[in-house]
């Protein structure tokens, strides 16, 4: 039987089932009333049918013989056989209770089916508790009787299933952590010799049962969390800003079906004052998963310390309370800092900064004992906090305001911090500072405004225009008037930065091979021995995509070249990508067509002299070993010369 019990168990009995399973639902069916469910348990407590030890019958004329339930119906009280000797039989059932060890035990039935009756106006039937057994017993060997449990003595539907509530037989096994529960299925003695009381009862539905029961939820002590930081008891305790309302609890429920419907609830008081408590609650929380609950707005009052404890529970059961945690709640922003400058005047339509030198700024907190630090960016900062829903659990992380990038502690509370600084783009450029507490409530911002001259290095290409699928030597040098560049930090496309060392001159070279069909992007900066580092500036390529053309004698610039009767060379590179180039296809003018084969690099040269100055085209196309061209050609202007130069 799955969850609660089997899905169809006839019921002939006339009183409906008592305990948990009076819950189930009794549908009417051509052949009687049916116990059924509409599907398994979504929610505590839950049903279970415990494993069968033994499930068998005794006869009292052979004493000294077990009978297992087969595939035969099989007898209960007085019955006949086929000599007509007298026989009285006795049923019994042995459950394995294991499986619910450490679980709470609400309650349970047993089922059996009746295939057939003597007398269907006479009906008497009890179960009985007895000393657990682990096979079957004989008639001389039957188990000593505990206590009777239940019984059913009315008539009505024949024959019919009936139920039997074993409900405080079940507790007290499990309360006794007893692994195993025998019961006696028997007539009362008072009948027992009278045959119109014995029936058959069906071998396929032998003798089942169902345990009611629930696994307790927990809360993990370990798994407190406050505002995005853990449960503590230690003083002093901690100051937690904005993020206080945000009270998150683990639990845990052995039940599958329990573990995504977990009831949290919170208990919140003022320290020093428990009536005060208040309950807070959360429901459909997940197990092993931190389940929030939000404290609703006015809830905390700015300077209290509060203490928490929390539980959770499934719908049955409740955990005991967790650990008590504290927390002091800080919703006031501390004062706006001042911002100074030894070397880097504020911008009032004139002054500029010094060039290639790092500005010293001094932060202070006034004397104000709230201010704990200084935050600082030259592009703007962003909402205050260094908060994020990214713990294991799906908890709410927060990390000590100072360990973010661009955060200085102050020298005392209060107190002031001195930095170096470079700017990161040249012109116009915004310092904004805001002040820090210790529970990270941020100031209002003090904007500190310079006018920074240009100071990023220069990008040269040094071995002629690129080509793709060769390399290309980029050549660095710093911004005239940034002086003792010591090296370069280097990007290329979206790669990871690298280091090239300056030259006496503070030049320094990056070598690649351009390998993207699309071209290339380097970013670089410059990085001084007076800890001046230069903003970023960018060079890049586009590849088009026809063949490459180049000329000395005759670029392709528009100003008029040569000259009539100068012979002129033109090579020919691979457009982006093209690896399988074998020859080129050129026309000067409306020339026919010329090919010419490619080297093993992909490239070709060719010398060609005008007979006549003024606007010339070349057009060339990149072929393919089989005769087909590349789908774009390059058109190649230029302008001859009249005379030779």
């Amino acid at each position: 039987m799955d969850r609660y019990q089997e899905d169809q168990i006839t019921v002939r009995n006339v009183r409906p089932p008592r305990g948990p399973v009076g819950a189930l639902a009794l549908l009417l069916t051509a052949t009687g009333l049916v116990v059924t469910t509409a599907g398994a348990a979504t929610a505590a407590p839950h049903y279970e049918r415990p494993p069968s030890v033994q499930v068998g019958w005794t006869d009292s004329a052979t004493p000294d013989k077990a009978y297992q339930v087969g595939e035969t119906h099989f007898p209960l009280g007085a019955w006949q056989d086929e000599s007509g000797q007298a026989r009285v039989s006795r049923v019994y059932a042995t459950f394995d209770l294991s499986a619910f060890e450490g679980k709470k035990v609400y309650g349970g039935s047993v089922f059996i089916q009746e295939q057939s009756a003597a007398d269907c106006t006479k009906r008497a039937i009890e179960i009985w508790r007895t000393k657990p057994v682990g096979a079957t017993p004989t008639w001389n060997t039957a188990p000593a009787p505990l206590s009777k449990i239940d019984e059913v003595l009315t008539t009505g539907f024949c024959p019919a299933s009936l139920t039997f509530d074993v409900g405080a037989a079940l507790r007290d096994a499990a309360a006794n952590r007893q692994r195993r529960v025998t019961f006696e299925i028997r007539v009362p003695a008072q009948h027992e010799a009278d045959p119109s009381y014995g029936r058959r009862l069906n071998w396929y539905r032998s003798v089942l049962a169902t345990v009611q029961y629930n696994s307790l939820p927990t809360v993990d002590n370990a798994r407190l969390y406050n505002g995005g930081f853990p449960c503590t008891q230690l003083k002093p305790y901690p100051r937690i800003g904005g993020t206080a309302h945000v009270i998150q609890v683990v639990g845990n429920d052995a039940d599958d079906s329990d573990q995504r419907a977990l009831r949290t609830e919170v208990a919140l008081w003022p320290t020093g004052d428990s009536a005060a408590r208040t309950v807070f609650t959360s429901e459909h929380g997940s197990a092993g998963r931190a389940n929030t609950i939000r404290l609703p707005e006015g809830t905390l009052v700015d300077g209290q310390t509060y203490a928490w404890q929390a539980r959770v529970g499934d719908g049955a059961d409740l955990s005991a309370w967790s650990k008590k945690c504290y927390f002091r709640y800080d919703a006031t922003r501390p004062p706006t800092p001042t911002v100074t400058s030894s070397n880097y005047p504020r911008w009032e339509g004139s002054a500029q900064t010094p060039k290639g030198v790092p500005g010293i700024f001094t932060f202070s907190g006034n004397g104000k004992k709230d201010v704990a630090g200084f935050e600082y960016s030259w592009s703007g900062l962003g909402v205050p906090g260094v908060c994020e829903y990214s713990g294991d659990a799906g908890q709410l992380v927060c990390r000590d305001p100072f360990s973010r990038p661009n955060t200085v502690r102050a020298d005392t509370p209060g107190g002031t911090a001195t930095v170096s600084l470079s700017p990161t783009g040249s012109g116009p450029q915004r310092l904004t500072v805001r002040a820090l507490d210790s529970a990270g409530n941020a100031s209002a911002e003090h904007v500190y405004e310079v006018f920074v001259p240009s100071a990023e290095p220069e990008v040269t290409v040094e071995n002629g225009p690129p080509v793709w699928g060769q390399e290309i030597l980029l050549r660095f040098r710093p911004r005239d008037g940034v002086t003792g560049v010591v090296e370069y930090e280097v990007v290329l496309d979206s790669g990871e930065a690298e280091t090239r060392t300056a030259e006496e001159d503070g030049t320094a070279y990056f070598r690649f091979t351009a390998t993207d069909v699309d071209g290339h992007q380097v970013k670089v900066r410059s990085r001084s021995g007076n800890g001046f580092v230069s903003p970023w500036t960018t060079w890049s390529h586009v590849f088009l995509p026809w063949p490459g053309v180049r000329s000395e004698v005759y670029p392709s610039t528009g100003e008029p070249s040569g000259g009539v009767g100068v012979p002129g060379s033109f090579t020919f590179s691979r457009p982006p990508g093209g690896t399988d180039v074998t020859a080129y296809r050129y026309a000067f003018d409306d020339a026919e067509p010329t090919e010419v084969a490619a080297d093993a690099n992909g490239e070709a040269t060719i010398t060609w002299t005008p007979s006549t100055s003024g606007w010339c085209t070349l057009t060339v196309y990149a072929v393919r070993a089989d005769g087909s061209q590349y789908d774009y050609a390059n058109w190649y202007s230029f302008q001859v010369a009249e005379s030779t130069p």
